[in-house]
């Protein structure tokens, strides 16, 4: 643009000089087209230079584009939020995990609008500086936000809250590539998610987590017609851990794919956990282990683990399974079992197909002689590029209670998990 406006002044003095009548005689008029010309052309060279310098600036701007914590350039971390802190690396991420649940108590058939408890609607924003080449200070602070949760709505209640957001994560951790990672606040235990490893890409809809799908679902009496305020989650759990609380944790470096944690917790609890991750020859495998003592609780020990096998072909198996110590005299001690098959197919351009069915067996959980199972089946489809999940599932829940009849309770649940 600025080349064009310089040979439009050109033109029009030339144009004065030719066409306005008695402005100079012939030498006049030439000594000045000389001018004229050798004016361009020092404005020609002028812009060349200056071109020169654009082009210079611009590579020293990539040059010196600042690195991130992981060593990415500014143009790699487009996508990040911006901190006030500007050595401060933030990532805002969450989910929205929706779906249509169908139940069948064998008295009658529900249908709710619900949040996916397997894996919760929520929001949050993770922040990393690195303090030298070895230590990087971090903050985790991740809210949920359920409206009727899978675990929660009933045959009494379609609409529960809570209506606001829960904690998830408040934390705040140093990680050290040669000491590990030493995390303060409200978290994941050491023992969270031991009962929990699955490879199946089923997880969404179906895992050793009895009361994802429907949870608050009370079981009726076939015999009266009425519910027996005795729901799912009553008589089935995964034993997985402490769960989330306000703690210490520690966690080592990993050595050879293993890595051990530990965790002093609120109300003086305490976790120890062992994991593993890795790959042998045609296979992925990933496991865990899990020990924790509740000192204010009448469950004072429990033990539970998990481990899943991912091989080359698509075909996956998952098994999981816990115990409780009940510090009650004459108390059986409670157990379950857990186990899946899933294959991933490539079946389209999209992303993973994946399948599976599971069988989960809880003994004793609510009081002695209960015995509680499930069956499941799962479809779930991928949209990597969309950051997208379809999937479809059903559960069948049998509860036997000496002296009590009670029938099983049916539930399907059709939804779909974004991510950004």
């Amino acid at each position: 643009m600025r080349d064009k406006m310089n040979y439009l002044v050109v033109v029009f003095f030339l144009a004065a000089v030719f066409l306005l009548p008695g402005t100079a005689n012939a030498d006049t008029q030439d000594e000045t087209i000389q001018k004229l010309m050798e004016m361009v052309e020092a404005q020609q060279r002028q812009i060349d230079m200056l071109k020169k310098e654009v082009e210079s600036l611009k590579g020293s701007a990539k040059a010196d584009a600042p690195a991130s914590s992981t060593g990415e350039t500014a143009s790699a971390t487009k996508g990040m939020a911006k901190s006030g802190n500007d050595k401060v690396r933030l990532q805002v991420y969450g989910q929205v995990n929706r779906g249509i649940l169908a139940t069948d108590d064998g008295t009658s058939t529900d249908l709710y609008h619900v949040d996916n408890d397997n894996s919760a609607t929520r929001i949050g924003m993770k922040g990393t500086a690195k303090i030298n080449d070895d230590l990087t200070a971090g903050t985790k602070i991740e809210v949920q936000f359920e409206s009727n949760s899978t675990a929660a709505v009933n045959q009494d209640d379609e609409s529960v809250g809570p209506n606001n957001f829960t904690e998830r994560h408040l934390d705040a951790y140093f990680l050290s590539k040669t000491w590990g990672k030493f995390s303060f606040g409200q978290g994941d235990t050491a023992t969270n998610g031991t009962s929990e490893i699955d490879l199946s890409g089923t997880s969404v809809i179906g895992y050793s987590y009895a009361g994802g799908m429907a949870g608050g679902i009370n079981f009726v009496n076939p015999a009266t017609g009425l519910l027996s305020g005795i729901d799912i989650s009553d008589v089935m759990t995964n034993m997985d851990g402490l769960s989330r609380r306000d703690r210490f944790r520690y966690d080592t470096p990993s050595f050879g794919g293993f890595s051990l944690a530990g965790s002093l917790v609120e109300d003086s609890k305490r976790d120890l956990a062992l994991r593993y991750s890795g790959k042998m020859p045609g296979a992925t495998i990933a496991a865990a282990a899990g020990y924790a003592f509740q000192d204010r609780s009448s469950t004072k020990h429990q033990a539970n683990g998990s481990f899943s096998v991912l091989m080359d072909s698509g075909f996956n198996v998952t098994f999981a399974g816990g115990m409780r110590d009940i510090d009650i005299a004459g108390r059986d001690t409670p157990y379950f079992v857990y186990g899946k098959l899933g294959y991933k197919a490539d079946l389209n351009s999209y992303g993973d197909t994946n399948f599976a069915f599971d069988y989960g067996r809880y003994e004793d959980i609510r009081q002695d002689d209960d015995t509680a199972q499930l069956f499941g089946i799962y479809a779930v489809q991928q949209i990597k590029d969309a950051g997208t999940e379809l999937y479809l599932g059903y559960r069948w829940h049998d509860l036997d209670v000496p002296g009590t009849e009670y029938d099983a309770i049916h539930a399907a649940m059709l939804g779909t998990r974004i991510k950004f």
